[in-house]
């Protein structure tokens, strides 16, 4: 027997509503890429690292540590951060170091000092792992990351040690001495390459 009340419909989202704290609108998004853009493109070295299963109290104590040594220590989505080496024309990475939770650490002077604040870390964290780093737009393994760690001197004295390698103008040392590590890096691989054609034509 019908009650003469008419059957009341509530339409549901099939999606529930997402919290405004944890979404991030797509303008958002755009604009944390042009951060992380132009952040890479100006850093001397990008170092990842994994931080899944750290403790809040541990990410402040990293990330403290990581200001300290004057370098800039944030989380980044891996798509936003791939997306940002994308626009730095970094195409020679090797797209598996986006994965898992990323945090990067980023130097705008002294990539050994970098480096070494990082390796030192991770060394003593049980949760912390190194990942890989970014120089000069070329992918860095973690062994390569680990061996620019231990540079003693820091990066004058891996300047020091390539200009001692390749003799050449005062114009030339100049450049050297004032080049990015990295250029120096291009520089002593091109001179290695050089001397190993040399060797092959004798």
């Amino acid at each position: 027997m019908s009650s003469g009340v008419g059957t009341r419909f509530i339409a549901s989202p099939i999606f529930p509503e997402r919290s405004k704290s944890t979404y991030m609108p797509t303008q958002a998004k755009s604009e944390k890429i042009d951060e992380l853009t132009e952040k890479l493109g100006r850093s001397t070295i990008a170092i990842l690292v994994q931080t899944q299963g750290l403790k809040v109290k541990d990410m402040t104590e990293l990330r403290n540590k990581m200001r300290a040594a004057k370098l800039e220590f944030q989380i980044a989505k891996n798509t936003l951060l791939r997306i940002a080496t994308e626009r730095n024309n970094m195409t020679e990475l090797d797209k598996s170091i986006f994965n898992g939770q990323t945090a990067i650490a980023l130097s705008y002077d002294d990539e050994v000092a970098a480096a070494k604040t990082v390796t030192d870390y991770t060394h003593t964290s049980k949760i912390v792992v190194l990942k890989s780093g970014i120089l000069g737009g070329r992918k860095l393994t973690a062994d390569q990351v680990e061996d620019l760690a231990k540079i003693l001197g820091g990066k004058n004295y891996a300047k020091a040690q390539v200009v001692g390698v390749i003799q050449g103008p005062l114009a030339t040392t100049y450049g050297l001495l004032t080049a990015p590590l990295r250029d120096l890096c291009y520089v002593l691989q091109a001179h290695a390459e050089q001397l190993n054609g040399e060797a092959t034509t004798d």
